[in-house]
């Protein structure tokens, strides 16, 4: 989710006062200094950050107190990850300008990558108290609203942004998340759509036409993969009804699906990315799916849609004195900020190793398999990870156990999608998929959703998770 002011805007350049002054022999004068910060700007938007950052330094030991410097470099360091050093320039170019409602909502942006969401909120707030008119504000001050769950609030500033600006393609697909979340999928999916009008999303290189909705009897449909591994597993489902309505489904995915979706019945062939594609009539993204096959999401059928191919290497042991077999999975991709929000330390998991009526298997994939290691975990915890190097072999892991507990990762909904018990922990501001409060969602009849209370605080969580075991082992 991009905020409006990622990018830098050079403010109307004012003359320094003489107290301020500085000498400026390095630049030879005040046309050369807004060059100078003009090609720094032009190395920002082109995404050449750490250009970028070293240009507006440069300018800054020339001109200290420049308010458009100070926010330039804030934004180029928040897109860096350097979030605190961003939150500080943002505060001092506020400082030289306090009633610009620009600065306000940049600094406010800052604040919302470091997840300081309060302070975040006021300063958006600020932005558009300072001006009614200003669409920028209120689309940002909606995202942080979003995160704080206060999703009857971010809907009306969304939708102010866009009164102000109808043709803010950005803020409708943020608005139709908001909708998703609130449980409004019909309304949520066909905002949604507006997506594909950003210049960020993906676009099909097809010379057939996209599908619109219309017949599909007697055509070959190519359904491909727009977004992730999770967002495969959980809309190839409509696949099925687009074979009912008479349709040959062809659906391209990831190397790690390809022998998984092979299985299924609905599907009439799998390509690889990657591989030559066969002849089709129609293609769809599979996230528009929900939409173009009007949905009755009160209506979802409840039965299991994935199942493992038959035959695999991959077998569990067996204790018979276990009660019950455990799949656990605990971290996402490094790097990545939403991954860091969603891993969990493998602590927390460790704990409900040490149950004799449990019996743990690790589906961890990754660098975090060295995490049983690191901790001396491995007489407790078994490694099935090492051995799943695709997404046919992990199914057929999962099929084998009584439960697992994930956090938002691939792997849950694939657990899901095939009907395995599935415990989802996710953070306070979860990602859409799993809307917002509530320990269901209305995907899978088998996921129990746990919630952080607060951002970071997974000890509430697995005190709840370990009650709801308790309980599953008295059943």
């Amino acid at each position: 989710m991009r905020e409006m002011n990622d990018m830098p805007s050079l403010y109307p350049l004012r003359p320094q006062s003489q107290a301020s002054a500085v000498p400026t022999p390095l630049f030879g004068g005040e046309d050369t200094f807004v060059q100078q910060l003009r090609l720094a700007a032009q190395a920002h938007r082109a995404g050449r950050l750490e250009e970028a950052i070293a240009s507006y330094l440069k300018l800054l030991a020339v001109r200290p107190y420049h308010a458009e410097l100070h926010n330039n470099l804030g934004v180029a360091l928040r897109l860096a990850g350097k979030l605190e050093a961003s939150v500080c320039h943002h505060r001092l170019s506020l400082g030289a300008e306090p009633d610009n409602p620009a600065l306000h909502s940049n600094l406010g942006n800052a604040l919302r990558a470091a997840n300081r969401l309060d302070e975040a909120v006021k300063h958006h707030f600020q932005s558009i108290t300072l001006n009614r008119d200003y669409g920028e504000g209120f689309f940002n001050l909606a995202l942080c609203l979003r995160d704080l769950g206060r999703l009857d609030e971010a809907v009306g500033c969304f939708g102010r942004a866009l009164a102000l600006n109808p043709d803010n393609r950005r803020a409708r697909v943020e608005l139709a998340i908001a909708l998703l979340m609130r449980g409004e999928l019909a309304a949520g999916f066909a905002n949604y759509e507006a997506r594909k009008r950003l210049p960020d999303t993906p676009t099909p290189e097809f010379d057939q036409p996209a599908w619109d909705g219309g017949p599909l009897a007697g055509k070959r449909i190519l359904l491909y993969p727009e977004q992730g591994l999770s967002d495969v597993l959980l809309f190839v489902r409509f696949a099925r009804e687009l074979k009912r309505r008479g349709a040959t489904v062809v659906v391209l995915c990831q190397a790690l699906l390809k022998e998984l979706l092979g299985a299924v019945d609905y599907i009439d062939e799998v390509v690889a990315e990657g591989e030559p594609l066969p002849s089709f009539d129609l293609h769809a993204s599979m996230v528009s799916l929900p939409h173009l096959c009007r949905v009755d999401f009160d209506a979802l059928p409840g039965e299991a849609y994935l199942q493992p191919p038959a035959g695999s290497r991959i077998k569990l042991g067996r204790i018979e004195k276990a009660k019950l077999r455990i799949g656990i999975y605990w971290a996402g991709t490094p790097g990545r900020s939403q991954d860091r929000q969603r891993s969990v330390p493998f602590a927390h998991f460790l704990e409900l190793a040490g149950d004799r009526e449990l019996l743990v298997f690790s589906v961890q994939g990754g660098v975090h398999q060295k995490d049983i290691q690191q901790f001396g975990a491995g007489g407790l915890v078994h490694d099935v990870g090492r051995g799943i190097f695709d997404f046919a072999e992990a199914a057929t892991a999962l099929s084998q156990l009584d439960l697992l507990i994930s956090i938002d990762a691939p792997i849950a909904h694939l657990a899901a999608a095939m009907g395995l018990k599935t415990w989802v922990l996710l953070p306070s501001t979860a990602d859409w998929r799993w809307q917002l409060g509530g320990p269901r969602a209305p995907w899978y009849p088998t996921a129990r959703l746990f919630r952080q209370p607060r951002p970071g605080d997974w000890d509430p969580v697995f005190a709840d998770v370990k009650a709801a075991l308790d309980q599953l082992k008295r059943s």
